[in-house]
């Protein structure tokens, strides 16, 4: 009897314990099929929190500013002036992170190329900008700006300074009155115009075709 109880008994501990074993692995792989879905949960939620992106230039435009007045010499002597100057606009935007809807735009200006003439005594001085001289600094909204680098005449090189301040904005651009000095050795300029900048500036540039 007690030996038909053992064997019932052992049989069923053989049919069972497979049962628990496969139990137990299934839990466990069931585990760790949750503990890679957090994983996965986690790396996806850490890529809101990546650094902001970097700024990618998203267009580039050439604006010219044209402006026409006078020149006073040393002695207080006015002389006609005009200058011609293109800049260089590079426009990129960036946002805070991947999962933000905001986007910030900056401007950054660059002095291509450009002169200043002075007529004095029936000659016209001709002063070409030196480009990589140059910097050029815009104020808030673009109300004013400042600009500091060298000209070349012949084959000296002269200090400019100028610094402009908006009097109203204009179709296609922006209407400002810009002082400055040109200096050096023993020139000395006060500089005195009014100035458009735009993409276009061919009312000025009329009036300028026709003081020459």
């Amino acid at each position: 009897m007690y030996a038909g109880l053992f064997a019932l008994m052992l049989v069923a501990a053989i049919v069972t314990i497979p049962h628990a074993v496969a139990d137990k692995e299934e839990k466990s792989r069931d585990s760790e099929r949750k503990l890679d879905k957090a994983d996965r949960e986690d790396k996806k939620e850490s890529k809101h929190d990546e650094k902001p992106r970097p700024a990618k230039p998203i267009r580039q435009t050439v604006s010219t500013g044209v402006g026409v007045g006078a020149a006073v010499d040393i002695d207080g002597g006015l002389h006609r002036s005009h200058y011609r100057v293109d800049l260089a606009i590079t426009s990129t935007n960036s946002t805070g992170n991947t999962n933000s809807t905001v986007t910030n735009s900056t401007d950054t200006y660059q002095v291509k190329k450009g002169q200043i003439f002075i007529l004095e005594k029936g000659s016209r001085g001709t002063y070409k900008i030196i480009p990589e001289t140059w910097r050029i600094d815009i104020g808030d909204n673009k109300s004013t700006f400042s600009a500091t680098g060298q000209v070349k005449g012949g084959k000296a090189t002269y200090d400019v300074s100028l610094t402009g301040e908006k009097i109203r904005d204009v179709k296609n651009g922006s209407l400002y009155r810009v002082d400055g000095k040109l200096s050096g050795n023993g020139l000395e300029y006060d500089m005195h115009y009014i100035s458009t900048f735009a993409k276009k500036n061919r009312s000025v540039e009329s009036i300028l075709n026709a003081s020459n």
